[in-house]
């Protein structure tokens, strides 16, 4: 019921994702169960109003980890407790909680109730010990026991890397040489391309927490890059010599900015005005990154090794994304500011004329 703009009662009913796996660093569940989350359900209480919150904790970090998230938000332990599975549902472990000792006033008005829970509590120990790292925006890893990178991440990275190395000594590459081959400009798309992808993927963890984790974010975020390449593209051809100390800055600073902007405070606005904003600003750094990556495009002789390399850097990029297990989400905005950092020590000279011939275009399809 309601009371006053805010909530008697607040039900978490079982989500369609309580697995153990920790594969996705996007699933539905993620940030439910945050601290952040459960403070704004706190604020969404009524005196007197309750939290009542069941899931299907398959390992017990996952259930204390909730229990600890509830004990921080509210200030004092919930009841929990399992419910056995019957015919009148799933049941699962179940937290009780309260901004007051509602919870223990109605156990106490209820005898019967207070018996049944105090049963269910002998029969199966919920074995809580409010030492689990807790869930956080910035690390909502609900399925991880603690912050480290997943074993499989680790092996489909070696596969991976294996799999490139067999390709390479099929065509009479070697590593040493390959790296050999590169100059200066090489290096330059290289980190280009990496923090490319890390901030895509950093843009749709980060995005989650306002747009939900459907379908939806991708579309908001892909959507946001190729508008932001294609502006990019459209200014470099109106202005082909356009200076690119604006650009760097621009860029540099958009990545800064998003390590400080909260986009949580986007979420009270409507749907589509929120997913326009949390488009721009999210893709913003990738507006100054398609010009910085049209000029030198257009102005390298070896466009294909170019290519090559901006390509290997995203591929690199895309498999550092799994450093947030281990340091969060946001620490993948340091990774993508190193990777720019590298990209402008290692840019090539530009020429001040129109950088293209004649019925020629730059190409700024990657950044």
């Amino acid at each position: 019921s309601r009371n006053d703009d805010r909530w008697d009662v607040v039900v978490f009913g079982l989500l369609d994702s309580h697995t153990t796996t920790a594969m996705t660093n996007a699933r539905l569940d993620h940030f439910v169960y945050t601290v952040e989350s459960l403070e704004l359900v706190r604020e969404m209480l009524a005196p007197g109003g309750i939290v009542y919150l069941t899931f299907w904790a398959q390992q017990p970090f996952i259930g204390d980890r909730i229990a600890g998230a509830l004990r921080q938000v509210f200030g004092r332990d919930p009841e929990v407790f399992w419910i056995p599975v019957s015919e009148s549902g799933w049941g699962g472990l179940t937290f009780v909680v309260g901004r007051s000792d509602e919870v223990e006033t109605r156990l106490a008005a209820n005898p019967e109730l207070a018996r049944r829970v105090d049963a269910w509590q002998r029969d199966r120990p919920t074995g809580i010990t409010y030492t689990t790292r807790l869930a956080t925006d910035d690390w909502p890893y609900l399925y991880l026991d603690r912050a480290r990178i997943p074993l499989l991440y680790g092996l489909f990275g070696l596969l991976t890397a294996l799999l490139l190395f067999r390709i390479m000594s099929w065509n009479g590459l070697s590593i040493g040489r390959f790296v050999q081959e590169w100059n200066r400009g090489s290096w330059h798309f290289f980190f280009l391309g990496g923090g490319f992808l890390l901030l895509e993927v950093q843009n749709i963890s980060k995005a989650s927490v306002i747009l939900g984790n459907t379908w939806l974010v991708n579309a908001v975020i892909i959507s946001g890059v190729l508008a932001m390449i294609l502006l990019a593209k459209l200014v470099v051809l109106r202005h082909p010599a356009i200076p690119l100390r604006g650009a760097w800055a621009g860029l540099l600073g958009s990545v800064v900015v998003l390590w400080f902007f909260d986009l949580a405070l986007l979420g009270s606005l409507p749907f589509a005005p929120k997913a326009l904003l949390v488009g721009a600003i999210t893709t913003l750094p990738m507006f100054f990154a398609g010009i910085v990556f049209a000029r030198s495009f257009a102005a390298t002789p070896a466009k294909d090794h170019a290519l090559g390399a901006n390509l290997w850097g995203a591929l690199v990029g895309a498999g550092l994304q799994a450093m947030s297990f281990q340091f969060g989400i946001r620490f993948l905005l340091v990774l993508v500011l190193g990777f720019y950092l590298l990209a402008l020590l290692t840019a090539p000279r530009l020429v001040t004329e129109r950088p293209w011939t004649s019925g020629e275009e730059p190409d700024s399809t990657a950044s």
